[in-house]
Formats: C-alpha cells, structure tokens, sequence
C-alpha cells in the first residue's frame, strides 16, 4: 500500500510541476537558511563547553564605581586582588593570574608574532589543561619558562621531544620549553598558542612588580580566574568577596576616591554574556544569536507557511479523485495516509536538495561568519533530528488539513460537481499569505532603516581628515627597538616624495587609548575625581590626524618640559572637568596616568571611536609610549605610500612583520557588526520576498486555473485584459496591503530598540516605510500580474472548449 501511495505521489508531483517547484524552491530555500543559522547559533553556544567543571571555574570581574557614582565594568582586577583572596578565603581552591604577553620568537631569519598570555603555576590546576610533555605542577613556576601547543612545537622544533630546548623572544630573552599542550578548541573565550611563566614578567621588571602586589588595587591590568570547591556556591563567593577592595584596600580607596566591588562569572557565561574579553580573547552576544535565529525560524517559517498554503490550495483541485476513491471503498483513515505520505515525498526531497546547497554555500558562509566548518559540521547526528524535526512537524501541517476536509466530503456530491471551496479553507489561505508577508515587508523596512543608519556613520563629520592616511602598527617590534628607531623611521619617510605628515602614538582615531584612567581636575575634589581615555603621543599628532585646536597651543617640538607636563584635552574633558569654556580651560592642573601637568591647549571635538559611543573625555600627553605609526600622504598613490613604508620598514625594522591599514577603513572596522547585521537583514529580507512571492505565483496560478471558464466567458462578453488582470490581482494585492499596515509598527518598535545602542542615530522617517510598502506592493504586483496576464491573454474559445 505504501508502494501504492509513493506511486501517487511522485506522479501528482510531476503533474502539477509549477506547484511542485513553487513549493520545493519556497521549502529549499528556508530550510538551508535555517540549518546554516544554526549551525553558527550551535558553535557560538558551545565556546568554552571543553572546560572541565565550568561552573566551578569562575572569572574575577570588576565593578569600579566613580565618585559621581557612574559604574565601568572590566574583566580585569587591580593586583594585590588574587593574592588577598588566597589568603582569605579557603573556599577558593585554586587562583591563577593572567597578563597578556605578546612575544616575538626567532627562527632562523625569520621572527613570528605569537598569541600568547603569561600565567603563574596555577594556571593548570584551574583550567584543567592536559599537558603532553612535562609537569603541569611546575611548568610555570620558574622564570623565563614556557608551555607552548603541539603546533608550537613542531613549528620550532619538528617532530622530537621539546622539553629543555630554547625559544629566543624578542632577540634577546631565551625561554626554557617546559611543557607541551594539545591546541585549544576554536571555541574558547581565551587565544593563546603560548604560556610564558608570570614570574618571567616580574624578572623583567622587578621593581614594577613588588609595588603592584603591594599597592597596585585600581591597577587593573591583570586577570584573576579561580576554581572554587565542588560544594561551593557562586552567588554566596560572590556575595563574600564583593568588598574586598573597600576592606583590604581602604588607603587606595581613600587615596583614589573610587570604590570596587568584585564579583564571578562562571567561565561558561564569559563569551555570550559578559561582553568583556580577557587578553587575546573574543567574546559574542547573546542577543545577537537570539535576533539571527529568530531570523532563521522567520524565514523558515515564511517557507512552511507557503508549502503549506499551496498544498491546501492545490489539494482542492483533486476533490473528484477522492470521491471516485471514496465509491471504490478507500476509507478516510487511507485517504489521510495518501495525502501526508505526499507531503512527506516533497519535505524529504526538499530536504534532500537543502543539503546540496547548503555544502555547496558553506565555503561563502564561513566567510561571512568568520568560521570554519566543514561538510563534517552539518552532517551530525544533531542536524539529522532536527532536519528530521521539522519534516514530522511539517507534513501533519501540510497534509493532514487537506486530507482530512477533503475526505469528509460526500462522493456523490463532489461527483455531481457540487463542491466548492469553504470559507475557512479561503480563509486560511489568505492568513497565511498576510503573515509571510508581514515579515516579508518587516525585513525590508529594517534593512532600509540599517541601511540608512550605516550611511549616516559613515558621511558623518569625525572632525578629522581620515583620507590620505596609512597606520602602522608597530606593536610586534621590540618595545626597545620600536621606540630606538622610531625618530629615524619618521625623518626617513618624511624624506619621501608626498609624504607630508607623520606621527608615532600609543592609538589614532578607531583605536583604543589607555581607557578608564583617573584623573583628578583642578579645581575639584579627590571624591570628584573622573575618568579620561588617555593618549600618548608624539608632538606631531594633532598637525598630522588634522585636529583643529580651539584654545591653546599645540605640543611643541622637542619640548622636555611638554613630556613632564604638558597635556591637551578635548571639548568632552572640559565639560567632564567642569571647567566651563575652553580658553578657560587653559592653564589648569590635571593628574591623571602618573603625570601631573597642566593644559596647555584644547581639541575641537572629534570622534575617536565610532558613532555608537558618545564622544569621550580624552587627554593627550606627549610621552614616548608608541604602538604604531600614521602618516599623511599626498599627490602619490596610495600604492607608492605603502612601497615607500615598505622600503623604509625594511631598512629600519628588518626582519619584523609590517602590518598596516589606510586609516579610513581602518575607522571602518568598527563597524564590522553592524555592517553584518545589515547584511544578513539584507538576505533576509531578499529571501523571504522571493519565498512570498513564490507563494503569490503559486496563488495565482491556482487563482487562474480556478477560474479559467468565467475569464473566457468574460472575454468573450467583451472584457479587456486590464479589466481581467484586475480581477485576478486586487484581493492577493490587498492582502499584500494589509500585511504592510501590520509590519510598520512591529518594524518600528525593533529598529528603535536597535538604534538605542547608537550615541548618534537618524531619527526614522515616515518615508523609509513609504518606500518599503512601495517596493513590497511592486514587487508583488509583478509577481502577480506577469501570471496574471498570462491569464488573460488566453484564447477563450480554448478555455471554453476545456471546460
């Protein structure tokens, strides 16, 4: 009987092939798109799943809170904060510290810049890491020691034993390898190929070290991870550990005039809900997963719904051959099973071609998501229930409505050709075809209004010239080197033909400064201290980023007495200060990073990171603390000024890796998010309009056939084509209409929500829905009116004839 009923199916999908591949190519397409959504979803939720105990290893985060009572979040912690905690608090079994460490190795003529991270001996016993040569327990216990990964291993040494053997970092220092470890997954919140001992560091700088253990408490450049008891809580750890600072550190609380609480996150929260990398981590969001797969199951949804419609529309037109089955003594209970094993052979064979194109996409997915799967990542015992999933859902939905009011019709009356469609079956139909398109017309207004918001960040007046300009990074020179060789870098380039300006600073516009440093203005209190991003630079910097200046002078040139106390600020700093105007601004004291000096000039305002953040306080100082370069170039191309560096870099910087950008993409990559999420909005909005309007060209060509002997008695009456055409469009064009009226609100009340997170955002305008409801309503017109016509330009004799 099964034989029977796959025999019926395939032949009714080959004799209605327009309805088939309206129906394969809606369920095609939002199945792919769905598997390939969470497929992402899937290795985003599992970062960090291969730590042992994760809900016992924990983070240590700080919460400083400014004497104004505004609160800043770091993952980071001041330095006495771990060792105080080991002492105290026996329910801490084991702490480890972490710094970021970025180490140049040596191999032969050639220098590699590593991930890399320094950590103290008790790294192993938190995170649980296996080592596969040498002794967890000690490995990091001794100076200038390290662990590195298996790849590590053989890039430096090939295939034998590493123990003992020497890596040369930053030319000069040489680490002893004292254990090797498997790569870390992809999935992990923490990037490190390398481990350097934590005691390598204070060797290196002893001095540093001794006063940062002692007093550093608002220092807070180090990270604490803990693993707590098996019977021990987070919430009360947390609870009990929360004042630390403000008890143990009383005088530096007293001294800053700022207050800390602490708290821990277990390690598995850290990548989706803390929003705070630690060293050469990355985090995600987990709002961003919930939008991209409410996207997903909108757009799937969007080609249920569709498969679903056109199965019920389609299923009408064989009411004769179920009446004829009904009088030779088929039963309901088979006619059910006819109809779903149907809809089963559709959804299997849709499924089937889903996952040909997904292998054929994966490759520009993994693009787009920054990931990289394989064919081995969709085809998993997971994806296989869940594809599995949607088909037993979809085929009762598909199958079973129609099967069952078409087998409660009487046989003879559908034999007389009595039966007509039902109200609730039109009815359905038509529900059906407003909700795809509400989130159909909903996905383009969003991607309109993205759109508009993105163009907006990017005409907008930073208030510098970011055209014509290279950045350097200079960060994986030596800090020795890099700063040794810096002037002779700059007199070198500016040497070049069309190289106009240059400059060398610890950030430039779209890069971090020195965030959440104290600064204590004159004029107000130590509990009336602030917080500035602070910027060390060169005294070239303002000419060469082009900052207009509004009050003051600028650094002068080879000025000692600049370096000790000389700062410029911005028009933020002077409002946060409460100094009132610029010019009176001008001469006043200011401590902040260890430096007290006094203002000597004042910045126009201008955006130093993107447009999602208000303008910030910023102090520039001009001290030697250089990451990178920038320079300023005219009348050349920009493919001369990056052979010129190249020249000059190699000359002065030999051996070492020359990275760089143009200063206007550069500013551009804060944007990378948003420019994704537009994007994808974009895609989606593209499929879900070609799915609906799949479903609209299924409609009317049902519509047509429905209908083909009142158009022909019509035409002959002497109707004109435009006349017909209107009667077969104006009700699916309405309903389009209708779902356009509900999408404005639900588009409205998202995209302000997503605005929110923008310091400068557009406001939106009435036209932006206009012209979605006018590309929505045109494209549906097309889609409506190209089958339409076709209609109606139908011999009618032939029509009649058929009839």
């Amino acid at each position: 009987m099964i034989k029977t009923y796959l025999k019926i199916a395939w032949r009714t999908a080959l004799r209605n092939r327009s309805f088939t591949a309206i129906s394969l190519g809606s369920l095609v397409l939002g199945i792919t798109l769905f598997f390939l959504i969470s497929l992402w979803v899937k290795d985003e939720m599992g970062y960090d799943a291969s730590f042992a105990s994760q809900q016992q290893v924990c983070r240590l985060e700080s919460e400083m809170i400014r004497p104004d009572g505004q609160v800043s979040k770091m993952s980071a912690v001041g330095w006495p904060v771990g060792n105080t905690l080991k002492a105290q608090y026996p329910e801490i079994e084991s702490l480890t510290y972490l710094r970021e460490w970025h180490p140049i190795v040596k191999l032969k003529e050639t220098r590699f810049y590593e991930d890399a991270l320094f950590a103290d001996e008790q790294f192993f016993a938190v995170f649980g890491y296996q080592l596969q040569e040498g002794n967890p327990a000690t490995a990091l216990r001794q100076p200038y020691s390290v662990v590195i990964t298996r790849e590590i291993k053989e890039k430096y040494f090939g295939k034998g034993e590493a123990l003992g053997k020497v890596l040369m970092v930053n030319d000069t220092v040489p680490y002893n390898v004292t254990g090797v470890f498997a790569k870390l997954p992809a999935a992990s919140h923490l990037r490190f190929d390398m481990i350097g001992s934590f005691a390598s560091a204070c060797s290196l700088n002893p001095g540093m070290c001794e006063e940062e253990f002692a007093g550093g408490w608002f220092d807070m450049n180090v990270y604490n991870y803990v693993r707590l008891g098996k019977n021990t809580s987070v919430a009360t750890t947390t609870a009990r550990i929360k004042n630390l600072v403000q008890v143990a550190g009383k005088a530096a609380v007293a001294e800053t005039g700022f207050k800390t609480n602490l708290s821990l996150r277990p390690v598995k929260d850290i990548y989706l809900y803390s929003g705070m990398p630690t060293a050469q981590g990355t985090v995600g969001n987990f709002k961003t997963i919930q939008l991209f797969l409410a996207i997903g199951i909108f757009i799937l949804l969007i080609a249920c719904l569709n498969f679903i419609n056109l199965s019920t529309a389609r299923s009408v037109e064989r009411a004769k051959e179920i009446g004829i089955q009904k009088v030779l003594g088929n039963d309901r209970k088979r006619l059910i099973v006819q109809f779903l094993t149907e809809a089963a052979v559709l959804c299997s064979l849709a499924a089937i071609i889903s996952i040909v194109l997904m292998i054929a996409l994966l490759p520009a997915f993994n693009t787009f998501a920054g990931k990289s799967f394989t064919v081995s990542s969709l085809v998993t015992l997971e994806n296989a229930l869940l594809l599995s999933g949607i088909i037993v859902a979809l085929v009762p939905l598909a199958g079973f409505y129609p099967a069952w009011v078409l087998s409660s019709f009487k046989p003879i009356k559908v034999l007389k050709g009595s039966f007509s469609h039902t109200a609730s079956g039109a009815l359905l139909r038509k529900s059906l075809v407003v909700l795809q398109f509400v989130i159909s017309a909903g996905f383009i207004m969003c991607t309109l209004i993205m759109w508009k918001q993105m163009r907006y960040m990017q005409d907008q007046d930073l208030g510098f010239d970011k055209n014509n300009m290279l950045v350097i990074d200079a960060i994986k020179v030596p800090w020795t080197l890099r700063h040794d060789k810096a002037g002779v870098f700059k007199s070198e380039l500016l040497r070049k033909t069309g190289i106009t300006q240059m400059t060398a600073a610890g950030a430039v516009p779209g890069r971090s400064g020195w965030a959440g440093q104290f600064a204590y203005p004159e004029g107000k209190t130590k509990e009336q201290a602030t917080i500035v991003e602070y910027i060390a630079t060169d005294q070239d910097y303002v000419k060469t980023i082009g900052l207009p200046l509004i009050a003051g002078r600028d650094f002068l040139p080879n000025s000692e007495a600049d370096v000790k106390e000389a700062f410029l600020i911005n028009e933020a700093a002077v409002k946060t200060f409460g100094w009132g105007s610029p010019t009176n601004a001008l001469g006043k004291k200011l401590s902040t990073s260890g430096k007290d000096g006094i203002v000597v000039g004042v910045l126009k305002d201008y955006h130093q990171h993107g447009l999602q953040t208000k303008i910030p306080p910023v102090v520039l100082s001009p001290v030697p603390f250089y990451v990178l370069f920038a320079l300023r170039y005219e009348g050349i191309s920009p493919a001369q000024a990056v052979a010129d560096v190249k020249a000059v870099w190699d000359d002065v910087y030999k051996g070492y890796p020359l990275e760089y950008r143009f200063m206007d993409e550069d500013f551009q990559r804060q944007y990378a998010r948003e420019n994704k999420l537009r994007s994808f909005f974009g895609i989606a909005a593209g499929l879900s309009v070609v799915i609906g309007c799949l479903g609209l060209l299924g409609l009317i060509i049902y519509t047509a056939q429905k209908r083909v002997r009142e158009i022909g008695i019509r035409k002959v009456l002497g109707a004109g084509i435009g006349g017909i055409v209107a009667l077969l469009s104006v009700d699916l064009l309405k309903l389009v209409g209708i779902a356009i009226v509900l999408a404005v609100p639900i588009a409205w009340w998202t995209m302000h929500a997503w605005l929110q997170g923008f310091a400068y955002r557009i406001q939106i305008s009435w036209q932006v829905f206009a012209l979605s409801a006018a590309a929505a309503l045109l494209i549906a017109m097309f889609t409506i009116s190209f089958q339409a016509i076709r209609a109606a330009m139908m011999n009618p004799v032939k029509s009649l004839r058929s009839e």
